[in-house]
């Protein structure tokens, strides 16, 4: 299946990515954002392909109206509201529960770590994520490391790194862009024509 196919299901080519790292083994756990119609076909991939799927205990409304938004309040998970669920998926069932157990109490350290993020990225961002301060973009230097268009769904690494030169994003990034070209070389040539250029 390759990333558009995927995407019809997960809602984007970012969160298809993330899914063929998952599936590939260059990332034990994935988090993502879903609205209560959303998860239908998303539990029942993960049940065809052996993925444990833990949804959170709470939702979340997204305090602005982008799709990527950094910003979000929590809400009860039977509030009326429509807010948006966070899932984990693993392999791991236990991996899927302890970053579901690490976000319900606010352990952005061990969730980041979870999710593999690098940890000097994870500590960048417990040190610099605020309400105030919730984009830590930086100017990218590197295909790799370039968020600058993530909301156009062009992206590689799912967190924010903590300089557009750190070596262990770099190192992820290089990682995942493999799997892409293993599941869809079309997918590929766009993300590194696209990311070149930083918009």
């Amino acid at each position: 299946m390759n990333i558009t196919q995927l995407s019809f299901i997960f809602g984007s080519k970012t969160k298809a990515q993330e899914i063929l790292y998952l599936l590939n083994d260059v990332k034990k756990v994935v988090r993502q954002g879903f609205y209560q119609s959303e998860l239908p076909s998303v539990s029942r991939f993960c049940q065809q392909n052996g993925l444990t799927l833990v949804k959170s205990k709470f939702k979340v409304l997204l305090a602005d109206e982008t799709s990527y938004s950094n910003k979000g309040i929590r809400i009860k998970w039977d509030d009326p509201r429509p807010g948006m669920y966070f899932v984990y998926i693993s392999k791991n069932e236990k991996d899927a529960w302890l970053a579901s157990y690490f976000e319900l109490v606010k352990n952005d350290t061990d969730l980041g770590l979870i999710l593999g993020y690098p940890s000097c990225c994870v500590e960048f961002f417990c040190k610099r994520f605020s309400e105030n301060n919730p984009n830590l973009e930086l100017r990218p230097t590197t295909v790799f490391t370039n968020l600058s268009r993530r909301k156009q769904d062009i992206v590689l690494i799912s967190h924010f790194p903590c300089s557009s030169d750190c070596k262990n994003s770099i190192e992820a990034g290089k990682k995942y862009l493999d799997v892409i070209l293993m599941n869809d070389r079309e997918r590929a040539e766009e993300l590194m024509a696209s990311l070149r250029t930083p918009k």
